[in-house]
């Protein structure tokens, strides 16, 4: 028994050295602009939805600023309060900044009534988050299982059984973004009725 357990923790001193990296590398270039990119929309039936751009809109990052500045007369005294203190005058302007950000906002793309597994291919560089739709008081039709990634990467949807005669009365807006919100995608889907074909 005792041969035995000197052979085992040989193989495993063995399967340990082998399994190390001669040494660890760059992971990346972190100074790359995040980039988001859907690249097809479709679901577990084999239904392909296209979709098109509603609007592209590039907006400048501004960060607040805060300016103070004392009350003066005329000739450049400070003028004092009733307490006898100065009268320090708070300004908040608002200064741009070097990044830019895109929100990307697709047209409704209507889904099937049928209880189903959408998804949605990404190409991107970066990590992204796709939290799940907020239907406010509304049974939740649409539940994205994958709510965050990195890189290329797919994100996975439940779809529950379309109503019986009409079309959800809540449509499912799905966000999907960069972690530093350089690029947003707004994604809006709506379900066919079952008596709808």
């Amino acid at each position: 028994m005792l041969k035995f357990n000197h052979v085992l923790l040989f193989i495993m001193a063995i399967v340990i050295l082998n399994s190390c990296e001669e040494k660890t590398e760059n992971p990346g270039d972190f100074n790359l602009k995040s980039e988001l990119e859907i690249i097809q929309i479709y679901d577990t039936l084999g239904n392909i939805f296209p979709y098109e751009v509603l609007r592209s809109i590039d907006t400048t990052y501004v960060y607040p600023k805060v300016t103070r500045d004392t009350l003066k007369d005329a000739s450049g005294n400070p003028v004092p309060d009733s307490q006898n203190k100065l009268q320090i005058t708070l300004d908040t302007i608002y200064v741009p900044g070097n990044k830019t950000a895109r929100l990307i906002e697709l047209d409704t793309i209507v889904i099937g009534s049928t209880r189903n597994e959408l998804r949605i291919d990404l190409k991107s560089n970066a990590r992204w988050i796709a939290p799940s739709p907020d239907f406010g008081i509304k049974i939740p039709w649409f539940l994205t299982q994958t709510v965050n990634g990195g890189g290329d990467s797919m994100i996975k949807a439940k779809i529950s059984l379309g109503l019986a005669s009409k079309r959800r009365p809540v449509l499912a807006k799905q966000f999907i973004f960069t972690r530093d919100s350089l690029v947003m995608y707004k994604l809006t889907f709506d379900q066919k009725a079952q008596n709808e074909q």
